[in-house]
């Protein structure tokens, strides 16, 4: 059914490219007024044109850059209905290889991010009245995978600050629901950088390197944005009304093995 998400503000972190840019061609399709926000602020302008969604310039790291992206949604929206934390980054290789500026900067966009996002807007989520939170996470955040170490602790965080808020938020009479998606394997710029990684440490093959990626599947594929962007667009529905603290998998039955 079309607009399920009409009348509904959505802002959407990393949106210029991937799962960001996928969710947020979804949400505008279902009615929602969308702001696309990533550092690469061509990248959300040319999704902007595309799309008529509105682009913003976003570094989730810093607190400034939040604090005037609640009030640009303030000043000209009133409120906000759905907060995506989709920003993300990773790192491949041995842990004994992670720099301690890796990991913190891994975990500032991946975790902190996450916190700023949440913590900044909790007012404008509040004010329109029934909101909705949805979290990027991963299979890596359910399960291990060598030399991804910072990767998957991160991914691991989003999952349980989102059991964390939906029940901090519940508890408080907020109406903001809070839920996590995690992904499996999905080919956008991220994923095939991963993949490099595989087939340089001798992982996967190096013939037929998505072959093998989706050999690792049940379902014998890898996935596109726009399947994770459809769960995403479920849980900021009002039919999601009754849906928070929950883990969505997304992932071809990767993780039911």
């Amino acid at each position: 059914m079309a607009g399920r998400l009409a009348d509904k503000v959505a802002l959407v972190t990393g949106a210029a490219q991937g799962i960001g840019a996928g969710i947020a061609r979804a949400m505008a399709a279902e009615g929602a007024r969308v702001i696309a926000a990533d550092r690469n602020v061509a990248g959300c302008e040319a999704l902007a044109d595309e799309i008529g969604v509105e682009a913003l310039g976003l570094d989730v790291t810093s607190e400034d850059d939040w604090a005037a992206a609640a009030r640009h949604i303030a000043a000209s929206h009133g409120s906000l209905s759905i907060l995506v934390n989709n920003a993300g980054v990773e790192l491949v290789k041995p842990m004994t290889e992670h720099s301690l500026a890796d990991w913190r900067w891994l975990m500032a966009v991946n975790v902190d991010g996450l916190f700023l996002g949440c913590r900044t807007m909790q007012s404008l989520l509040a004010a329109s009245g029934a909101a909705s939170v949805v979290n990027i996470s991963s299979i890596a955040g359910l399960v291990g995978y060598p030399d991804q170490l910072a990767y998957n602790t991160s991914k691991g965080a989003v999952r349980h600050m989102t059991k964390s808020l939906a029940i901090e938020w519940a508890s408080h009479a907020l109406p903001i629901r809070c839920n996590s998606i995690h992904p499996g394997c999905i080919r956008t710029p991220m994923l095939e950088m991963a993949v490099e990684g595989w087939v340089r440490e001798g992982s996967i093959p190096p013939d037929d390197p998505w072959a093998a990626v989706a050999s690792l599947c049940p379902l014998n594929a890898v996935g596109s944005p726009d399947d994770i962007a459809m769960g995403a667009v479920y849980l900021a529905s009002d039919e999601a009304r009754f849906v928070t603290g929950i883990e969505l998998v997304i992932d071809g039955g990767w993780v039911a093995r």
